[in-house]
């Protein structure tokens, strides 16, 4: 394994609240793409003495790596290396459309280019084996689909709420189809109500049921509101579209061999928990763990939630 050169790496910003700061060693930088768009990344490395392997862990649409600084020092802690990257066009990564303030993305055909990069020019020659990857939402997604692409990379994987499915999927794909016959790629998608920098009041909200862990995202926010988007394009809706009509093909998820621990709430009002249960039957060595009392978000979920969760990782991880 090569020593890491951050010299090599733009350095990156990150942020850090007055009660909440980045576990100790970080390192931030962008690495520019095959395409010139630069992803921000921000790594922890332990000594190889230390190391159990590496965690590449990956957010869900709409956040960015800070929100994740408590995990990652939790799986520091059990003695992992981490790697996480902002997904172009969200957190402090490069926009790929002027429109800087919309979730915009023409096929997830180029995150999954944007990860086999990174494993290839960054973690394969710098990081620890074995690699674990590890994705939330929309990261669950692509995540479960570099398991596909990359069978020799990964040893285990965990997915957290994969973004498999809707429950309103039927409205999106109707919303999509209308405005392809008079709307651009650009405009928001019908029925996303972009917000505009207005925040949601915890007590309305789908990913917690924790008031300090959503807080603590909010302030983030606050600091740099480009640290997140404020509405969904017709193109990012026709994109998940298109990636559910190809992990749902016939014998697509039947090949993965990784093993995987799944973490799904049945009360998931974002993703549709139903589907990921369809998805985990089809999978060859997978766990299913379902939560009763969580939102989305089981990673920022109360503690009595996130020790169940914990237990579980550590039992498949041993």
């Amino acid at each position: 394994m090569e020593e890491f050169n951050l010299s090599n790496y733009e350095s990156a910003p990150y942020l850090e609240l007055d009660d909440y700061k980045a576990p100790k060693g970080i390192n931030s930088y962008f690495v520019k793409m095959d395409d010139g768009i630069k992803l921000r990344v921000c790594h922890w490395i332990k000594k190889d003495s230390e190391a159990k392997g590496t965690i590449l862990l990956q957010q869900g649409h709409n956040e960015f790596i800070e929100k994740y600084y408590e995990t990652i020092e939790e799986f520091m802690d059990k003695d992992y290396s981490v790697i996480a990257f902002d997904w172009r066009g969200q957190g402090l990564s490069e926009r790929t459309t002027s429109f800087t303030e919309r979730a915009f993305i023409k096929s997830f055909m180029r995150h999954d280019e944007d990860l086999k990069y990174i494993l290839e020019k960054v973690i394969n020659k710098y990081f620890q084996k074995p690699i674990i990857g590890i994705g939330h939402s929309m990261g669950g997604c692509l995540m479960l689909s570099a398991f596909h692409n990359h069978p020799e990379v990964f040893e285990k994987g965990i997915l957290s709420a994969p973004m498999l499915g809707f429950k309103n999927e039927k409205f999106l794909r109707t919303a999509s189809s209308i405005m392809n016959l008079f709307k651009k790629d650009h405009d928001y998608l019908i029925g996303s109500r972009p917000n505009m920098g207005i925040e949601t009041p915890f007590e309305i909200n789908d990913l917690t049921s924790d008031i300090n862990r959503y807080e603590r995202a909010l302030k983030l926010v606050r600091k740099k509101s480009e640290l997140r988007l404020w509405g969904i394009t017709n193109s990012f809706a026709k994109a998940v579209n298109a990636r559910f009509k190809v992990i749902r093909q016939k014998g697509w998820a039947e090949t993965i061999n990784t093993k995987i621990l799944i973490i799904n709430s049945l009360n998931d009002r974002v993703v549709d928990a139903n589907k990921t249960i369809i998805m985990s039957k089809r999978l060859k060595n997978n766990k299913l763990i379902n939560f009763q009392e969580c939102e989305h978000e089981v990673f920022m979920e109360k503690d009595i939630h996130r020790k169940k969760m914990w237990e579980e990782i550590d039992y498949f991880l041993k």
